[in-house]
């Protein structure tokens, strides 16, 4: 199984089709949140097309999975025909405990009950082991704060369970397995 991991679209649709292009073929979309309103605290992203945006997620209807971020409102749940945005996803998939947030569950992040957790919101992108645990934070394909081109994760779930981080350059940044 192929996921994408992504944060932090912020409306900019055009990055995250490039995002898409990048990835080739997905079976799942895992997304930490802030969709498409870029905050008053960032710029407005180059592609910001939150409507246009709000098309594609509703496209990928069934295989997109995602947590509520700071940025994201009742009105941008309403447009993508979501009833509702968890705060956070405890899950299981291909025997790998997943935790996903926004980044604001810093303590149950660092639990240790996990094998993968998903955080966004820094939109800066990294990937580190604590314990058992791999950390990873895809960034932000529209708003990178560590560097000029945006980025996102693959999570291939076999034969060796691979996570890595790529630029919109198509750049691998990063690697951890599970």
């Amino acid at each position: 199984m192929r996921i994408l991991i992504v944060s932090d679209t912020h409306g900019d649709s055009s990055k995250f089709e490039k995002v898409l292009s990048l990835a080739g073929e997905i079976d799942l979309i895992i997304h930490a949140g802030d969709y498409l309103y870029h905050g008053p605290r960032n710029p407005i992203p180059n592609g910001y097309a939150p409507g246009q945006l709000a098309e594609l997620f509703k496209s990928k209807g069934s295989i997109l999975h995602g947590v509520r971020g700071n940025c994201d409102s009742d009105v941008d749940l309403m447009v993508m025909d979501l009833n509702e945005l968890p705060r956070e996803i405890d899950r299981t998939i291909s025997d790998t405990r997943i935790f996903v947030h926004h980044g604001d569950q810093v303590m149950r992040q660092d639990s240790g009950m996990y094998d993968l957790v998903i955080s966004g919101h820094t939109h800066i992108a990294g990937i580190r082991r604590k314990g058992k645990t791999v950390m990873v934070n895809p960034g932000s394909p529209a708003l990178p704060k560590d560097s000029s081109v945006g980025t996102f994760a693959i999570w291939s779930t076999s034969p060796s369970g691979t996570i890595d981080i790529y630029d919109l350059n198509g750049k691998i940044l990063g690697s951890a397995s599970l």
